[in-house]
């Protein structure tokens, strides 16, 4: 992960497919709440992923994908 990454960070980038919010102050309060709230994936989690992604990669592994973009 980038060192200067920022939780607002992502407000810096075009926004493409957001929803019009008709009450900004509620959407504050919303976007407040779920900033008191733990990430829902630890660094230490992503940091395991893609080592075992590299693994994969390297043809120590495998990778099983399933869900709803799997193109199963």
């Amino acid at each position: 992960m980038a060192s200067n990454w920022q939780p607002d960070g992502w407000k810096a980038h075009e926004a493409r497919h957001l929803p019009v919010y008709e009450d900004m102050s509620e959407l504050s309060g919303v976007e407040g709440t779920l900033a008191k709230f733990p990430p829902l994936v630890f660094a230490g989690e992503a940091r395991a992923l893609k080592a075992d992604l590299a693994e994969v990669a390297a043809g120590r592994g495998f990778l099983l994908q399933g869900g709803d973009c799997a193109e199963s």
